[in-house]
């Protein structure tokens, strides 16, 4: 028996059976012949070395995600060992600055909304003391008005004798009405009791009854005045000073963007070649000499002098008064119907007898609230989905 195992585990043997066709008949033989190539793999199986995979390298797949094996004499400098293919670590939830822009958008959009409720409160409370200012009789306009004071009679009614300068007009405009371009219309108003003249906004007229460019620009149909003084109510608004991205005024062409009540007072002080009841302090106005001023004034109170025919020799002519940077409003007490007929006729139309002021803070803080609940609930959003996804 020990020459027969010997004999099986010879590798001539071996040999010899791996090419031996064996028998059905020969079953002992058979049994012992799957022994004997059972026995050789394993002692093959036995001698290779084990191989590594590389833990740092890893060849690129694209159609699956399985572990690739990497040879040993790939890598001869490293030692190679099997590793899974790792996925980036995801970044924590709150580095990510969409988090911290919604969480910004939130809050200053709620503080928007409660600044806007503020202004509600701030506007309401203005219209309620405007409105009862306008209920109170009409105050009269004294001959001699302190300028320091003035500004406390703002949204009253004032009371005034006298008539309108017909030949001196200025347009400040564009302006729309009822959507219809023109101008609004402002004339100096002489006072039966004396004193400097004052500016009055008589109203609106559209742009086909304006004739004429630049200086002589005029009404189509001025307004009958024969001379009479009488008894007008006005009230004195509040002039906001212009913006600093707002197109100047345009004097010499008579063409008033801005209601510059200052401007106006020195520019036709100075057409009419007298000084200022109060000294102007504008450095954009146009300047002319003294001597040239004085020269044009006896000109045009000489005897002989026709009179001013055209709207420019009417703003040159000479005047008794200057006028006051003083700006007022005419106001208008009949119908919607009794306006629009008058404009048509091409009379300006007064301000009517309430206050028009814009309030619209309560669709303002509506709309920051909206806003910043959507971004509040987007912050919600995120941050759970963070917090789930780390």
């Amino acid at each position: 028996m020990a020459v027969v195992t010997s004999l099986l585990q010879s590798r001539a043997w071996h040999s010899l059976l791996r090419h031996t066709v064996v028998p059905p008949q020969s079953i002992i033989v058979r049994h012992h012949l799957g022994a004997i190539r059972a026995f050789e793999a394993m002692r093959l199986i036995s001698t290779v070395p084990p191989r590594t995979f590389s833990k740092t390298f890893m060849l690129p797949q694209k159609e699956h995600h399985l572990p690739v094996a990497v040879p040993e004499q790939d890598l001869p400098e490293q030692p190679l060992i099997y590793n899974r293919p790792q996925r980036r670590k995801p970044k924590p939830w709150y580095t990510s600055p969409i988090l911290y822009v919604l969480a910004f958008l939130q809050c200053f959009a709620m503080y928007l909304g409660f600044w806007q409720l503020r202004r509600l409160k701030w506007k309401v409370s203005l219209i309620d003391e405007l409105e009862d200012k306008l209920r109170r009789d009409p105050l009269p306009l004294p001959r001699n008005i302190n300028m320091d004071v003035l500004s406390e009679f703002e949204y009253r009614l004032f009371q005034v004798h006298g008539h309108f300068d017909m030949s001196r007009v200025l347009f400040v405009g564009p302006r729309t009405r009822e959507d219809e371009r023109g101008y609004n219309v402002i004339m100096p108003f002489k006072r039966s009791s004396g004193g400097p003249d004052i500016l009055v906004n008589r109203g609106f007229v559209t742009n086909d009854q304006i004739v004429g460019t630049g200086m002589n620009k005029r009404l189509r149909h001025p307004p009958k005045d024969d001379g009479k003084d009488r008894a007008i109510v006005v009230l004195l608004p509040r002039v906001y000073p212009p913006s600093r991205l707002a197109l100047p005024n345009e004097p010499h062409n008579n063409l008033w963007l801005q209601i510059h009540p200052s401007q106006m007072a020195h520019w036709l002080n100075e057409q009419a070649g007298i000084e200022d009841a109060i000294p102007s302090t504008m450095s954009d106005a146009p300047a002319e000499s003294t001597a040239y001023r004085w020269l044009r004034r006896i000109a045009a109170t000489a005897s002989s002098a026709p009179a001013p025919s055209t709207p420019e020799e009417a703003f040159q002519a000479s005047q008794t008064e200057p006028v006051l940077p003083v700006y007022m409003e005419e106001i208008f007490g009949g119908t919607f119907a009794d306006a629009n007929t008058l404009i048509r006729q091409g009379t300006p139309v007064g301000r009517p007898p309430r206050i028009e002021l814009r309030n619209q803070h309560a669709e303002y803080a509506a709309t920051w609230f909206s806003l910043s609940a959507i971004t509040t609930f987007m912050f919600i959003y995120m941050l759970r989905r963070g917090r789930r996804t780390s």
